[in-house]
Protein backbone atom coordinates (compact mmCIF):
# COMPACT_ATOMS: atom_id res chain seq x y z
CA UNK A 1 0.00 0.00 0.00
CA UNK A 2 0.97 3.66 -0.52
CA UNK A 3 3.21 5.58 2.12
CA UNK A 4 4.01 2.23 4.32
CA UNK A 5 6.45 4.31 6.44
CA UNK A 6 3.36 6.48 7.81
CA UNK A 7 1.51 4.00 8.97
CA UNK A 8 4.43 2.10 10.75
CA UNK A 9 4.81 5.18 13.22
CA UNK A 10 1.44 4.32 14.70
CA UNK A 11 3.13 1.02 15.86
CA UNK A 12 4.33 3.75 18.30
CA UNK A 13 0.88 5.15 19.46
CA UNK A 14 -1.14 4.19 22.26
CA UNK A 15 -3.96 2.47 20.44
CA UNK A 16 -5.07 0.44 18.03
CA UNK A 17 -5.69 1.08 14.22
CA UNK A 18 -7.02 -0.62 11.48
CA UNK A 19 -7.23 0.67 7.79
CA UNK A 20 -9.34 -0.40 5.42
CA UNK A 21 -9.03 0.72 1.59
CA UNK A 22 -12.06 1.51 -0.81
CA UNK A 23 -12.94 -2.19 -1.16
CA UNK A 24 -13.68 -3.12 2.75
CA UNK A 25 -10.38 -4.64 2.69
CA UNK A 26 -7.74 -4.75 5.94
CA UNK A 27 -4.54 -2.33 4.68
CA UNK A 28 -2.90 -1.87 8.05
CA UNK A 29 -3.52 -3.79 11.15
CA UNK A 30 -0.98 -2.41 13.96
CA UNK A 31 0.53 -4.07 16.82
CA UNK A 32 -1.52 -2.74 19.94
CA UNK A 33 -4.46 -4.33 18.16
CA UNK A 34 -3.15 -7.78 17.38
CA UNK A 35 -2.56 -7.95 21.01
CA UNK A 36 -5.87 -6.75 22.25
CA UNK A 37 -7.88 -9.25 19.67
CA UNK A 38 -5.64 -12.21 19.45
CA UNK A 39 -5.24 -11.48 15.68
CA UNK A 40 -2.15 -11.36 13.64
CA UNK A 41 -1.08 -8.86 10.93
CA UNK A 42 -1.25 -11.84 8.80
CA UNK A 43 -4.09 -12.85 9.54
CA UNK A 44 -6.43 -10.14 8.70
CA UNK A 45 -4.30 -8.22 6.47
CA UNK A 46 -6.01 -8.21 2.82
CA UNK A 47 -9.08 -9.30 3.92
CA UNK A 48 -12.50 -7.85 4.07
CA UNK A 49 -13.46 -6.66 7.39
CA UNK A 50 -16.94 -8.25 7.50
CA UNK A 51 -15.09 -11.78 7.13
CA UNK A 52 -13.21 -11.32 10.06
CA UNK A 53 -15.68 -10.23 12.54
CA UNK A 54 -19.07 -11.39 11.20
CA UNK A 55 -21.27 -9.31 13.41
CA UNK A 56 -20.19 -5.90 11.49
CA UNK A 57 -22.02 -7.41 8.10
CA UNK A 58 -24.93 -5.37 7.72
CA UNK A 59 -24.65 -3.72 10.94
CA UNK A 60 -24.94 0.58 11.23
CA UNK A 61 -21.39 -0.04 12.22
CA UNK A 62 -21.22 -1.33 8.13
CA UNK A 63 -23.18 1.31 6.92
CA UNK A 64 -20.93 3.88 8.39
CA UNK A 65 -18.05 2.53 7.52
CA UNK A 66 -19.20 2.69 3.92
CA UNK A 67 -20.44 6.80 4.06
CA UNK A 68 -16.29 7.73 5.50
CA UNK A 69 -15.35 7.17 1.68
CA UNK A 70 -18.12 9.10 0.28
CA UNK A 71 -16.99 12.38 2.27
CA UNK A 72 -18.99 11.97 5.64
CA UNK A 73 -17.98 13.27 8.97
CA UNK A 74 -15.52 11.35 11.31
CA UNK A 75 -18.05 8.79 13.72
CA UNK A 76 -17.19 8.54 17.58
CA UNK A 77 -18.68 4.85 19.07
CA UNK A 78 -18.93 3.88 22.61
CA UNK A 79 -18.44 0.06 23.41
CA UNK A 80 -20.79 1.03 26.28
CA UNK A 81 -23.60 2.51 24.19
CA UNK A 82 -23.28 0.66 20.81
CA UNK A 83 -21.17 -2.35 21.43
CA UNK A 84 -17.38 -2.86 19.70
CA UNK A 85 -17.03 -2.52 15.99
CA UNK A 86 -13.57 -4.51 16.25
CA UNK A 87 -14.02 -6.53 19.73
CA UNK A 88 -11.01 -6.33 21.90
CA UNK A 89 -10.07 -8.36 25.04
CA UNK A 90 -7.94 -7.80 28.38
CA UNK A 91 -5.61 -10.53 29.65
CA UNK A 92 -8.10 -11.91 31.78
CA UNK A 93 -10.69 -12.41 28.92
CA UNK A 94 -13.05 -9.51 29.66
CA UNK A 95 -13.85 -7.03 26.89
CA UNK A 96 -12.22 -3.97 27.13
CA UNK A 97 -14.14 -0.77 27.68
CA UNK A 98 -13.59 1.05 24.33
CA UNK A 99 -14.28 4.03 22.33
CA UNK A 100 -13.83 3.64 18.47
CA UNK A 101 -13.36 6.39 16.10
CA UNK A 102 -13.98 6.22 12.47
CA UNK A 103 -12.21 8.70 10.12
CA UNK A 104 -11.39 9.37 6.51
CA UNK A 105 -7.62 9.37 5.52
CA UNK A 106 -6.83 10.17 1.71
CA UNK A 107 -3.12 9.70 0.73
CA UNK A 108 -2.29 10.87 -2.99
CA UNK A 109 -5.43 10.10 -5.18
CA UNK A 110 -6.62 7.00 -2.68
CA UNK A 111 -9.33 7.36 0.45
CA UNK A 112 -9.10 4.56 3.33
CA UNK A 113 -10.74 4.54 6.61
CA UNK A 114 -9.05 4.79 9.84
CA UNK A 115 -10.71 2.93 12.49
CA UNK A 116 -8.51 4.23 16.07
CA UNK A 117 -9.94 1.54 19.04
CA UNK A 118 -9.18 3.51 22.36
CA UNK A 119 -8.83 1.61 25.88
CA UNK A 120 -11.12 3.43 28.26
CA UNK A 121 -11.41 0.33 30.89
CA UNK A 122 -8.87 1.63 33.33
CA UNK A 123 -10.53 5.23 32.77
CA UNK A 124 -13.79 3.86 33.75
CA UNK A 125 -12.46 2.25 36.86
CA UNK A 126 -11.00 5.05 38.00
CA UNK A 127 -14.59 7.31 37.08
CA UNK A 128 -16.56 4.14 38.57
CA UNK A 129 -14.17 4.68 41.76
CA UNK A 130 -14.99 8.34 42.12
CA UNK A 131 -18.09 8.07 41.47
CA UNK A 132 -18.72 5.56 44.49
CA UNK A 133 -16.46 7.68 46.56
CA UNK A 134 -18.63 10.46 45.76
CA UNK A 135 -21.93 8.73 46.55
CA UNK A 136 -20.01 7.33 50.04
CA UNK A 137 -18.80 11.01 50.59
CA UNK A 138 -22.65 12.39 49.85
CA UNK A 139 -24.20 9.39 51.71
CA UNK A 140 -21.95 10.37 55.17
CA UNK A 141 -22.87 13.73 54.38
CA UNK A 142 -26.24 13.42 54.61
CA UNK A 143 -25.73 11.25 58.06
CA UNK A 144 -23.57 14.15 59.62
CA UNK A 145 -26.26 16.83 58.10
CA UNK A 146 -29.15 14.54 59.98
CA UNK A 147 -27.33 13.51 63.07
CA UNK A 148 -26.09 17.24 63.16
CA UNK A 149 -30.04 18.09 62.87
CA UNK A 150 -30.89 15.79 65.72
CA UNK A 151 -28.39 17.26 67.85
CA UNK A 152 -30.08 20.60 67.84
CA UNK A 153 -33.15 19.20 67.79
CA UNK A 154 -32.00 17.63 71.47
CA UNK A 155 -30.43 20.47 71.98
CA UNK A 156 -33.29 22.74 71.95
CA UNK A 157 -35.31 19.76 73.67
CA UNK A 158 -32.64 19.61 77.01
CA UNK A 159 -33.09 23.24 76.95
CA UNK A 160 -36.82 23.46 77.15
CA UNK A 161 -36.51 20.90 80.04
CA UNK A 162 -33.71 23.09 81.63
CA UNK A 163 -35.66 26.33 81.66
CA UNK A 164 -38.50 24.80 82.68
CA UNK A 165 -36.49 23.09 85.81
CA UNK A 166 -34.93 26.05 86.71
CA UNK A 167 -38.25 28.00 86.68
CA UNK A 168 -39.64 25.62 89.40
CA UNK A 169 -36.76 25.59 91.13
CA UNK A 170 -36.49 29.07 91.85
CA UNK A 171 -40.03 29.34 92.90
CA UNK A 172 -39.65 26.76 95.50
CA UNK A 173 -36.02 27.77 96.44
CA UNK A 174 -37.85 31.23 96.88
CA UNK A 175 -40.34 29.69 98.91
CA UNK A 176 -38.04 27.82 100.92
CA UNK A 177 -35.69 31.27 101.42
CA UNK A 178 -39.25 32.82 102.96
CA UNK A 179 -39.59 30.38 105.44
CA UNK A 180 -36.31 30.95 106.39
CA UNK A 181 -36.36 34.60 106.82
CA UNK A 182 -39.01 34.26 109.12
CA UNK A 183 -37.28 31.61 111.03
CA UNK A 184 -34.59 34.03 111.56
CA UNK A 185 -36.75 37.02 113.51
CA UNK A 186 -37.42 33.98 116.19
CA UNK A 187 -35.89 34.97 119.64
CA UNK A 188 -34.60 31.02 119.54
CA UNK A 189 -30.59 31.39 118.80
CA UNK A 190 -30.73 28.00 117.81
CA UNK A 191 -33.53 28.63 115.33
CA UNK A 192 -31.90 31.38 114.05
CA UNK A 193 -28.08 29.81 113.38
CA UNK A 194 -30.16 27.00 111.64
CA UNK A 195 -32.25 29.43 109.15
CA UNK A 196 -29.14 31.34 108.34
CA UNK A 197 -27.80 27.77 107.29
CA UNK A 198 -30.95 27.61 105.41
CA UNK A 199 -29.84 31.09 103.28
CA UNK A 200 -26.78 30.17 102.80
CA UNK A 201 -27.89 26.83 101.15
CA UNK A 202 -30.72 28.58 99.48
CA UNK A 203 -28.29 31.57 98.06
CA UNK A 204 -25.86 28.68 96.77
CA UNK A 205 -28.60 27.04 94.53
CA UNK A 206 -29.64 29.87 93.18
CA UNK A 207 -26.09 30.46 92.29
CA UNK A 208 -26.15 26.50 90.65
CA UNK A 209 -29.55 27.67 88.59
CA UNK A 210 -28.15 30.81 87.50
CA UNK A 211 -24.67 29.10 86.06
CA UNK A 212 -26.81 26.31 84.54
CA UNK A 213 -28.84 29.17 82.53
CA UNK A 214 -25.47 30.97 81.76
CA UNK A 215 -23.81 27.46 80.55
CA UNK A 216 -26.84 26.91 77.98
CA UNK A 217 -26.26 30.68 76.80
CA UNK A 218 -22.74 29.93 76.37
CA UNK A 219 -23.71 26.78 73.91
CA UNK A 220 -24.99 28.85 71.44
CA UNK A 221 -22.64 30.87 68.65
CA UNK A 222 -21.76 34.80 70.23
CA UNK A 223 -23.70 36.94 68.19
CA UNK A 224 -20.67 39.27 68.07
CA UNK A 225 -18.63 41.23 70.44
CA UNK A 226 -18.75 44.74 71.08
CA UNK A 227 -17.33 47.79 73.21
CA UNK A 228 -18.96 47.56 76.91
CA UNK A 229 -17.81 50.17 79.59
CA UNK A 230 -15.81 48.08 81.71
CA UNK A 231 -16.88 50.17 85.68
CA UNK A 232 -20.67 50.04 84.31
CA UNK A 233 -20.27 46.13 83.78
CA UNK A 234 -18.15 45.62 87.20
CA UNK A 235 -21.15 47.78 89.06
CA UNK A 236 -23.91 45.86 87.59
CA UNK A 237 -22.75 43.02 88.32
CA UNK A 238 -22.05 43.92 92.07
CA UNK A 239 -25.74 44.75 92.60
CA UNK A 240 -26.37 40.94 92.68
CA UNK A 241 -25.08 40.84 96.06
CA UNK A 242 -26.50 42.88 98.75
CA UNK A 243 -23.60 44.82 100.88
CA UNK A 244 -21.01 43.97 98.65
CA UNK A 245 -17.58 46.38 99.47
CA UNK A 246 -15.65 46.61 96.94
CA UNK A 247 -13.22 49.59 95.48
CA UNK A 248 -12.75 50.14 91.95
CA UNK A 249 -9.13 51.64 91.47
CA UNK A 250 -8.03 53.05 87.90
CA UNK A 251 -9.54 54.82 84.91
CA UNK A 252 -12.40 53.45 83.09
CA UNK A 253 -12.14 51.67 79.48
CA UNK A 254 -14.74 50.26 76.92
CA UNK A 255 -14.00 46.32 76.80
CA UNK A 256 -15.20 43.92 73.53
CA UNK A 257 -17.52 41.37 75.26
CA UNK A 258 -20.93 40.39 74.84
CA UNK A 259 -24.08 40.49 76.92
CA UNK A 260 -22.74 37.60 79.27
CA UNK A 261 -19.95 39.66 80.36
CA UNK A 262 -21.89 40.44 83.67
CA UNK A 263 -22.32 36.92 84.18
CA UNK A 264 -18.44 36.64 84.42
CA UNK A 265 -17.73 39.21 87.14
CA UNK A 266 -21.07 37.78 88.73
CA UNK A 267 -19.21 34.57 88.91
CA UNK A 268 -15.87 35.79 89.97
CA UNK A 269 -17.14 38.45 93.18
CA UNK A 270 -19.66 34.77 94.09
CA UNK A 271 -16.41 32.84 94.46
CA UNK A 272 -14.57 35.84 96.75
CA UNK A 273 -17.75 35.86 98.46
CA UNK A 274 -17.46 32.19 99.34
CA UNK A 275 -13.71 32.41 100.28
CA UNK A 276 -13.53 35.89 102.28
CA UNK A 277 -17.01 36.17 103.09
CA UNK A 278 -19.66 39.32 102.36
CA UNK A 279 -18.26 42.04 104.81
CA UNK A 280 -14.70 41.91 103.39
CA UNK A 281 -14.04 44.01 100.78
CA UNK A 282 -12.86 43.33 97.21
CA UNK A 283 -10.20 45.41 95.34
CA UNK A 284 -10.59 45.94 91.24
CA UNK A 285 -7.57 47.72 89.91
CA UNK A 286 -7.82 48.82 86.32
CA UNK A 287 -4.61 48.71 84.56
CA UNK A 288 -2.98 50.39 81.67
CA UNK A 289 -3.72 49.16 78.02
CA UNK A 290 -0.65 48.00 76.66
CA UNK A 291 0.87 48.33 73.36
CA UNK A 292 -1.55 44.87 71.63
CA UNK A 293 -4.19 46.63 72.89
CA UNK A 294 -4.89 44.38 75.87
CA UNK A 295 -6.09 45.93 79.72
CA UNK A 296 -5.55 44.06 82.41
CA UNK A 297 -7.98 44.14 85.11
CA UNK A 298 -7.29 41.90 88.47
CA UNK A 299 -9.81 41.21 91.65
CA UNK A 300 -8.47 40.47 94.68
CA UNK A 301 -10.15 39.25 98.17
CA UNK A 302 -9.26 39.11 101.18
CA UNK A 303 -9.67 35.40 101.82
CA UNK A 304 -7.20 32.95 102.98
CA UNK A 305 -6.21 32.19 99.42
CA UNK A 306 -5.61 28.44 97.65
CA UNK A 307 -2.84 26.08 97.53
CA UNK A 308 -0.45 25.47 94.71
CA UNK A 309 -2.20 22.30 93.52
CA UNK A 310 -5.84 23.74 93.51
CA UNK A 311 -4.28 26.73 91.62
CA UNK A 312 -3.54 24.23 89.00
CA UNK A 313 -6.87 23.10 87.67
CA UNK A 314 -9.26 25.60 89.06
CA UNK A 315 -10.24 26.91 86.11
CA UNK A 316 -11.14 23.55 84.96
CA UNK A 317 -14.34 21.81 83.71
CA UNK A 318 -16.69 21.34 86.60
CA UNK A 319 -16.28 17.70 87.28
CA UNK A 320 -16.88 15.71 89.84
CA UNK A 321 -13.24 16.19 91.10
CA UNK A 322 -12.81 19.94 90.59
CA UNK A 323 -15.99 19.97 93.07
CA UNK A 324 -14.28 18.01 95.38
CA UNK A 325 -11.57 19.53 95.70
CA UNK A 326 -12.20 23.29 94.48
CA UNK A 327 -15.49 23.65 96.30
CA UNK A 328 -18.21 25.87 94.60
CA UNK A 329 -16.10 27.52 92.38
CA UNK A 330 -15.44 24.36 90.09
CA UNK A 331 -18.75 25.97 87.99
CA UNK A 332 -18.33 29.44 88.06
CA UNK A 333 -14.67 29.14 87.21
CA UNK A 334 -14.65 27.17 84.89
CA UNK A 335 -17.72 29.62 83.21
CA UNK A 336 -15.21 32.83 83.74
CA UNK A 337 -12.15 30.82 82.10
CA UNK A 338 -14.65 30.01 78.74
CA UNK A 339 -16.09 33.34 78.85
CA UNK A 340 -12.83 35.63 78.37
CA UNK A 341 -11.84 33.01 75.76
CA UNK A 342 -14.75 33.59 74.13
CA UNK A 343 -13.52 37.58 74.45
CA UNK A 344 -10.25 37.16 72.90
CA UNK A 345 -8.84 37.33 76.42
CA UNK A 346 -7.11 35.15 78.62
CA UNK A 347 -7.46 34.56 82.73
CA UNK A 348 -5.10 33.55 85.57
CA UNK A 349 -4.40 33.53 89.33
CA UNK A 350 -1.97 33.82 91.95
CA UNK A 351 -1.79 35.29 95.47
CA UNK A 352 -3.12 38.86 96.23
CA UNK A 353 -1.06 39.25 98.89
CA UNK A 354 2.13 36.68 99.08
CA UNK A 355 3.72 37.74 102.18
CA UNK A 356 0.43 38.13 104.53
CA UNK A 357 -0.87 35.30 106.54
CA UNK A 358 -3.78 35.50 104.18
CA UNK A 359 -2.35 35.59 100.81
CA UNK A 360 -5.52 36.11 99.06
CA UNK A 361 -6.80 35.34 95.63
CA UNK A 362 -6.37 37.92 92.96
CA UNK A 363 -7.98 36.95 89.21
CA UNK A 364 -6.43 38.61 86.61
CA UNK A 365 -8.23 39.62 83.26
CA UNK A 366 -6.45 40.21 79.86
CA UNK A 367 -9.34 41.94 77.89
CA UNK A 368 -9.00 43.26 74.10
CA UNK A 369 -10.08 47.18 74.47
CA UNK A 370 -11.92 49.30 71.90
Amino acid sequence: MANDNFFKVTELFPVGICVIDGTNRTAFWNRLISEWTGKTSDEVSGKILCEVFPHLSGSSFEERIKEIFTGAPPAIFSSQLHGAIIPTYLPSGEPRIQTTTVLPLRIEDEIYAVIVVEDCTELKREVTAYRRMKDSAILALNDKINAEKEVVRANEESNLYLGIMSHDLKNTNAIIMSYALKMAEFDNQEVVNYAKKIMMASTGINDIIRNVSVVRKMSHESQGLRPFPLKMVIKDAARNFEGLKYEIIGDDVRIFCDDLISELFVNIFSNCVNHAGIASKIHIIIGEKNDKGYVRVSVADEGPGISEERKADIFAKFTKKVREENGDEGTGLYIVKVLMTRYNGNVSIEDAYPDAIRKGLKICLDFKTA
